[in-house]
């Protein structure tokens, strides 16, 4: 049998006594530049396997407190809230710190939570491809599929901004590649294609200063690895003659 009642009455206690932070109910201390964090190894280690080792007796001994120096104390105070509440206050200002403690420190739940508010931010040519990148680096779902519906809604404004003329390859690669399954036409594929290959072009020209430097040939390079997700047999033939074959 199981008391539910008893359930949630602990949990509520736990909650209260993390946030007292008396010293003499916590086992664990972080260290922020004398700034103090207690916590207890039980609770941290069956919710981390990352704690678990941190706090293991291998590591450190029982006086010891745990220097942080990768994250500021009420991001973290964010983090071990969660742990304890369930609960974390994120914000537009704490979101990406606190998406790469869950990822570091393997809480499921909090980077769930992360993915959930990415995805309902608002988007904008400013801070859509960094969000993108984020979606990849941490495998974030939600957020992916959000995102990619923006893009691909708003193809021909995005791919006229600056942001995505110099955003990375791989996303590029990306978006070109998901371009059928949102039913862009081949001929806006390569046409954003080659111009991002272009200004690839124009800034190495830049940066070496060469006088002969061949930008066509530097357009062909940039822009060999989009071609296999592109149908030329498919695009209208005033566009492939106008347009590709002149390129």
């Amino acid at each position: 049998m199981k008391s539910w009642m008893y359930i949630d009455k602990i949990q509520p206690q736990l909650e209260a006594a993390f946030k007292s932070q008396d010293p003499e109910l916590f086992d664990i201390v972080f260290d922020f530049d004398g700034k103090k964090l207690y916590a207890d190894k039980l609770i941290l280690s069956i919710n981390s396997l990352t704690f678990k080792s941190m706090l293991s007796d291998r590591w450190i001994s029982k006086n010891d407190s745990i220097k942080i120096e990768t994250y500021k104390f009420d991001d973290f105070k964010e983090l071990l809230t969660f742990i304890y509440s369930g609960k974390c206050n994120i914000t537009n200002e704490n979101i990406f710190t606190i998406l790469d403690m869950s990822e570091f420190y393997q809480i499921k739940d909090l980077k769930e939570l992360c993915d959930k508010y990415l995805s309902k931010m608002e988007w904008n040519l400013t801070n859509i491809f960094q969000l993108f990148e984020t979606s990849n680096k941490y495998s974030l779902i939600q957020t992916k599929i959000t995102i990619q519906t923006f893009i691909f809604q708003n193809f021909k404004t995005i791919v006229k901004s600056n942001a995505f003329l110099n955003t990375k390859k791989s996303v590029i690669t990306e978006i070109i590649t998901l371009g059928q399954t949102f039913a862009i036409k081949y001929e806006e594929m390569f046409q954003a294609a080659y111009e991002w290959s272009e200004n690839q072009a124009f800034k190495k020209q830049k940066d070496l200063g060469d006088e002969n430097f061949n930008m066509n040939d530097e357009i062909k390079v940039e822009i060999q690895e989009f071609l296999p997700h592109i149908k030329f047999n498919e695009m209208e033939n005033r566009f492939f003659t106008n347009y590709v074959g002149m390129s």
